[in-house]
């Protein structure tokens, strides 16, 4: 290796310069402002629907009738609380399924001609003008980001002026029923009716739930200046112990304690400083605008303290055959942004949600197992109960792999933040059991080699030795392994590991590429990629092994080749493979063709009924075109398309805690910044060849360079909080890291248009 020293210049010369460059100077209110969605019309579409949420609480905007605009409540944890006795796969979807609460109407005098609405992002408020054939009503909404009430206002002329409002409530019952996807079991009984009555100063909608539980909506109603004032708020109680009506009322009493002005200022506060974590911007205004919308909906949808991401989020609808949660792909997608994007907050709720439940994942084995092992089967609610079972082939529900996958999100969390306390405590002991149970599956033939017995390959066919599975051990053990050897764990079971590594069955593959299993091949449609696991996302095959770049490509191209049976998160598969492959066109057009076919006017998507994944699945695409950091190396702008001239991205977080900002100008890389939040080594690739190297707290800085493909390959020893600039001359110049100018779909918005 051949060792630079940076001595370009003194060390007070060096912090002057410092002090001049790799800011991030941005105007936040009109980066984020130009992400704004916009409604000309208005329709009786969920899909079309302006949301909004806090976390817990939520409300989708649009048209009840010719003469209602609906505001439709949720609440992530409104569940049904009966016994679950998990002994048919869709148990769940009877006995602890999400239920519906009801919708605020704001009825209209004249028929609704026509809208002018906009949902700021920004400060996430929605607001505009509804027309009717008799006035207009200007109105305005916002979910506070710090309480949980749900503020309408609204203000109408002529006819309109006299404002009314109607609660609508829904049945409780859940959706796998009242929509239609199964008979009503014989045995279901239904929870007793809603209760609508009023309290002094409040209305009310009280449900109870058979198991002395329930949930209840509570709203008031004022005039004050001209304005149609209404508040709302939700209690749940999963017992009979809390009073879900004192909990709203108290809720709306804070509220109105704090004031109006300090509310939305509060409320202002907390959206705006979330966004600037990082940023990104594109010359596209429709991919730019899409991933801050899905930053957007990941804070509305969770919080540090709140439950994780369903399928739906807080944005309910009875109109969906999904109300639980699924854990062979939807979970794993809809967190895949959060660690790149630096809001690892968000991802709390995901590992609490595993070590608050850790014994029922135990218990979800046989008992012969429990004593080390632990699994997930693909639908549970919150408790996470869900056992696996081998006898359950029929209608393809043995997939051993979702909890080792969904651990693998617990992993990106300590991989990005470095925090060694969680990893050793919590992560690794869990890490171990999941892997042990697809130990416990192994099964040893005549040569000695292992494979894992017949279990599904999620949508498509059950297979021996099947990828899915298969790709799940191979990472668990590999992430085992290396957590042991640099944590200095000292863990007995190493050796077991690496022998099972030795001797476990390759993956099955034929002239096509990976195929589903042993003897079954890939020959129809399949629209999830449960075959391509050790691509996209483990890494345990990838592009840096030369060896098997023919494999990844003609396995990824047979994939996509039958096309009948792809559905949204097929092309964001695509997408992040052909970024993972450095080929950022074809990432570009495979995301192109998704917004083309498969996005909602509200970036909301479509699978019979709404699911969370696959819009934020896309994010996760966009961000891996700018940066990918797999196998101990930073990639910076892997796969960027052949169109994209300008682009710039600050403080996204990498594995090792690196948050790294870049500028691209010109289809050339201009500076790459690091700022090493726990110090080590930092391993960087780029286009730009290095002539700067310089830091913030060290005069004298070795590092070294090497060539890979006609790249820079940058190793540095970090310190703690040290920041380090990379420059592609020796000239030092202003580099300030701002948002680029749009030159592709240079005026789109998101919304709903005429």
């Amino acid at each position: 290796m051949k060792y630079f020293v940076c001595l370009l210049l003194s060390l007070g010369c060096m912090f002057a310069g410092y002090a001049q460059t790799g800011k991030s100077v941005v105007n936040w209110p009109e980066l984020i402002g130009r992400q704004t969605m916009q409604w000309d019309s208005i329709s009786t579409n969920y899909y079309t629907g302006m949301i909004l949420g806090n976390g817990l609480l939520g409300a989708n905007i649009y048209k009840e009738n010719d003469q209602a605009i609906r505001f439709d409540v949720g609440r992530t944890d409104v569940v049904d609380q009966r016994a679950n006795p998990a002994q048919g796969f869709t148990d769940v979807l009877l006995t602890n399924a999400r239920l519906p609460i009801g919708r605020m109407t704001l009825i209209t005098s004249g028929k609704i001609t026509g809208a002018k609405m906009a949902l700021d992002i920004y400060n996430a408020e929605a607001g505009g003008i509804i027309y009717t054939t008799k006035g207009s009503i200007k109105f305005k909404c916002f979910v506070d980001a710090n309480h949980n009430v749900i503020y309408i206002e609204a203000v109408g002329t002529d006819a309109e002026s006299k404002t009314a409002w109607a609660w609508l409530p829904e049945k409780s019952i859940t959706p796998r029923i009242s929509f239609g996807s199964v008979a009503k079991a014989k045995d279901y009984k239904e929870n007793p009716a809603y209760n609508l009555r009023d309290t002094i100063g409040y209305s009310l909608c009280e449900q109870k739930l058979l198991n002395k539980g329930g949930y209840a909506t509570v709203w008031k109603s004022d005039r004050h200046n001209g304005k149609s004032i209404m508040k709302i708020s939700v209690g749940m109680s999963a017992t009979e112990k809390e009073n879900p009506v004192g909990t709203a009322i108290a809720e709306l009493k804070l509220f109105d304690s704090i004031g109006y002005t300090g509310i939305v200022q509060r409320h202002r506060n907390w959206w705006n400083s979330f966004y600037k974590k990082s940023f990104i911007s594109l010359p596209d205004r429709r991919l730019e605008s899409f991933y801050w919308i899905q930053m957007y909906k990941l804070a509305s949808a969770t919080r540090e303290d709140k439950p994780i991401i369903d399928l739906m989020g807080p944005w309910f609808t009875s109109q969906t055959p999904w109300p639980a949660i699924w854990w062979n792909l939807n979970v794993q997608l809809t967190y895949s942004p959060i660690y790149t994007a630096n809001h690892l907050e968000l991802s709390k709720p995901l590992n609490k949600i595993f070590n608050d439940n850790l014994k029922n994942l135990i218990a979800n084995v046989p008992e012969k197992w429990q004593y080390n092992a632990a699994a997930l089967g693909r639908i549970s609610s919150y408790d996470l109960v869900s056992p696996l079972n081998q006898k359950n082939l029929a209608g393809m529900q043995f997939e051993p792999g979702n909890l080792t996958w969904a651990l693998y999100c617990y992993h990106q969390y300590y991989t990005h933040s470095q925090n060694e306390v969680e990893l050793r405590t919590k992560l690794y002991p869990l890490l171990k059991r999941a892997v042990n149970y697809l130990i416990h599956l192994l099964e040893k033939d005549e040569n000695g080699i292992l494979h894992l017995p017949v279990s599904a390959s999620p949508e498509y066919k059950n297979a021996v030795d099947a990828n899915y599975s298969l790709a799940a051990l191979r990472w668990g053990l590999e992430a085992l392994g290396d957590i042991n050897k640099s944590m200095n764990i000292k863990d007995q079971d190493q050796r077991r590991w690496e022998e099972i590594l030795k001797n476990l069955v390759a993956y099955p593959i034929d002239k096509t590429g990976f195929m589903i299993g042993k003897d079954l091949p890939l020959n129809s449609s399949h629209r999830h990629y449960s075959h391509l696991m050790m691509v996209h996302p483990f890494h345990t095959v990838n592009w840096d092994q030369q060896q098997n770049r023919s494999l990844i490509s003609k396995s990824l191209e047979h994939w996509l080749s039958y096309k009948d049976a792809l559905a949204g998160f097929s092309f964001t598969g695509a997408a992040s493979m052909y970024a993972n492959i450095e080929n950022g066109d074809k990432a570009y057009q495979w995301l192109n063709e998704l917004f083309d076919r498969f996005m909602q006017p509200n970036t909301l998507y479509r699978e019979t009924g709404p699911v969370m994944e696959t819009p934020l699945a896309a994010a996760t695409s966009i961000q891996e075109m700018l940066i990918q950091s797999w196998g101990n190396k930073i990639r910076i702008f892997p796969a960027l398309p052949s169109q994209w001239k300008d682009v710039a991205f600050d403080n996204l977080l990498t594995e090792g805690a690196f948050l790294i900002s870049a500028k691209r100008e010109q289809g050339k890389t201009t500076m790459i910044k690091i700022n090493a939040q726990k110090g080590g080594t930092c391993v960087l690739q780029t286009d730009m060849e290095i002539k700067t190297v310089m830091s913030n707290k060290r005069k004298n800085l070795k590092y070294s360079i090497t060539s890979y493909e006609g790249k820079s390959v940058v190793n540095l020893k970090t310190m703690a909080g040290e920041t380090v600039l990379l420059f592609p001359s020796e000239k030092l110049t202003d580099q300030h890291i701002l948002p680029v100018k749009a030159t592709i779909n240079n005026n789109w918005t998101w919304g709903l248009k005429k």
